[in-house]
This record gives structure tokens, sequence and C-alpha cells, in this order.
């Protein structure tokens, strides 16, 4: 077939529908691994294992070894297993060894680097079917206000915060995803910026902060700093003690404790434009230290459309994608982010750094 004839334009067009068509089973693949926890049985054997000695290892039957075969061929492909050996025909399988790749590793659970439940979460029913009803809601008229979100109309009507307040293992979940994903993240957060973000202050708030892992690694850091994370009553219930954070219950919308600084976390993202300013401007009301030296610490990202990065572009763009669905925000640029700030009449802000697809920004009262 000639490069450039009409044929083999068809074709490659073809072959781009039916990947993009299919590219979920990537993640279905992804999510049935983490399940059977073939991460796990492969750390566990400190090396390399074959087909049957995997399935030994996991929880099924040994006739289903083929199917498993098919579904590694996809995880190999896709760069979150490596192979050893030639599996070209499948007939030497038992000369084909699978082992961890460096993506692989972040899925072994129980690891302090383990993402496997956000995996778990992103991957799960009800965000799924919150994808399918994107079509529906964008075409509902203006008027329907029961429905906010593709994630409204997939759930009668409730908001994923609601439904999760009405479900604890989807609370669990949620609140687990988020925190197994900041884990590693927070920890680099602080010892390559700390001492510019922390420094200095006096107390902190982290508003909509979860479960206080980031709270309670910034406090560790920082002992004299007193920090605080307000959230929602469910949230808080589920708590255990913490000694070096205090949990607030309240609702950012309505009022925010006082504090030198508020820390803002993968939280402004989940809301609209005109939310972001209700919540900053409650931040502002809430400065406890001198005019001018309060500031906001946002950890969201960037979105840089005139990046060299491909990866990371996707990435912003699937996330946004995945925000329209669940949540009334968006993954914003840096415009965006000004527009923002300027509503709310901060003196000014600063990107910090940048860490994998979210960015640290500094705004000042």
């Amino acid at each position: 077939m000639e490069v450039d004839s009409p044929l083999h334009d068809f074709s490659k067009a073809r072959t781009q529908v039916w990947k993009h068509m299919l590219v979920f089973m990537d993640s279905m693949c992804l999510r049935c691994a983490i399940e059977l926890g073939v991460p796990d049985a492969i750390h566990n054997h400190d090396g390399p294992m074959t087909l049957s000695e995997l399935v030994q290892a996991l929880p099924m039957a040994t006739t289903r070894a083929p199917f498993l075969r098919r579904i590694m061929r996809v995880l190999v492909n896709s760069g979150f297993f490596s192979i050893k050996g030639n599996e070209s025909d499948g007939s030497n399988e038992e000369e084909v060894y699978y082992d961890l790749t460096a993506t692989s590793k972040l899925l072994v659970t129980g690891s302090t680097t383990s993402l496997a439940p956000l995996v778990l979460f992103v991957t799960g029913m009800e965000v799924a079917m919150a994808g399918h009803a994107m079509t529906t809601w964008i075409k509902a008229s203006d008027d329907d206000d029961k429905n906010e979100t593709p994630f409204h109309v997939a759930h009668g009507g409730k908001s994923v915060f609601e439904f999760a307040s009405e479900r604890p293992e989807f609370n669990a979940l949620l609140n687990e995803g988020m925190a197994c994903d900041n884990r590693v993240f927070i920890g680099e957060v602080v010892k390559n910026w700390g001492d510019v973000l922390f420094g200095g202050l006096q107390s902190l708030v982290d508003v909509g902060g979860g479960t206080g892992l980031t709270a309670t690694v910034i406090a560790g850091a920082f002992p004299k700093m007193k920090c605080s994370v307000l959230e929602l009553d469910h949230v808080v219930d589920v708590q255990p003690e913490n000694e070096l954070v205090e949990f607030v219950r309240g609702d950012m919308f309505v009022q925010i404790p006082q504090a030198d600084a508020f820390l803002l976390e993968w939280v402004l993202h989940d809301w609209s434009d005109k939310d972001c300013v209700k919540i900053l401007r409650n931040c502002k009301k809430s400065f406890s230290c001198e005019k001018n030296k309060g500031k906001v610490i946002i950890i969201d990202a960037i979105v840089q459309p005139n990046s060299n990065d491909l990866d990371t572009i996707q990435a912003h763009y699937l996330f946004d994608t995945y925000m329209l669905a669940m949540c009334p925000g968006k993954e914003r640029n840096a415009m965006e982010w000004k527009a923002i700030f300027n509503e709310v009449g901060f003196s000014g802000f600063k990107i910090v750094g940048e860490l994998g697809i979210h960015s640290i920004i500094e705004v000042y009262h």
C-alpha cells in the first residue's frame, strides 16, 4: 500500500477510530490487574514471574490463565509491566517472565507510594456513569438547576460530595484515592518548597483538607505552626485522633477559621469560577496576621497548551474532562487563574514551583 494513497489514509484514520473507541479497555485491564493483585504478587515474589507462577499466586482458576495472558499483553504494551522472553506466538509461555516497571511499582498496595486506590476510584462504575451522562447533560436546558454536572444526571441529582456523604464505601475510596496520590507528593512539596511556603507562619488552615494527610506532613515539618483542617461533618466523623492537626467542622462557602495562611490543595478545580471567588473571599476575610502578610497557597494544575511536554498537555486535557463529568470546576490556564485573583482583590500572585501536572501558587493578601 502506498504511503500517500487514499487507501492508506483511510486505513490510518480507521485504525485511529478503533484505537480511541477501545482505549477504555486499557483502564479496565489496569483495574483488573490491581483487583487481582498482580503488582503485589510480583512485588512479593521479589522478581519476575512466569504466567503460571502468577496464576498460582492470584485468586483465580488455572483455566483462566490464557485470559490473564491477554490482559498482561495489553499492560506490557502500555508500559505497566516489562516482559522478558518471546511471546510472539504464545507457544512458550513458561519462557516469558513479567516484571514490575517504575509505573506498576506505584500500584503495589500498602506501599507509601501506592496509587492503587486512586485508580480504583477513577475507574469505578460511579465515575463511568458520569462519563456516560455527559451527552444528556450537555443537551439539557440551561434552566435545569437540579443537574449541575453529568455526575448529578447519573446519580439522581446528587453532587459527588452529597453522594459520598450517603455512601460510606464510596466516601472511603474517594478520600483514600485523594490521600494516596498526596502521600509522596506533599512530602516532595515540603522538602523542596517548605521553607518558602510555610516558614515564619504561626497558623495554617488546610481548607477542604480531607483526611488531614497534607496538614499532618506539614505540621510534622513545622511543629511551631498551628495546623488545622476545615472539612464537612461526614469527613470529620471518620477521622482518627490526630495529635498534630485539629479538625474543624465547617463549610468553606460559609466561613473559614482565622489563620496566617490558607492551603487549597486540589480544591478550587472542583468549583466554578464564581464559587472559587466565594471561597477565596472567605479566605481573604479570615487572615489573622497583619495586612499584606497573609497568603493563600494553591496547589492545582495550570494548563499550558503551548508546552513541549505532550504527555503533560494530554494529562491536563483529560483531567479537565474528568472534572467536567464530576464537578462544576475545571483545570485553568494562568490567565484564568489571574482573572479570579483579580476579582477577589488580591495584591498579586507567584508560581512558586511545578511538580508533575500540578503547580504551586502563592496568592498575596
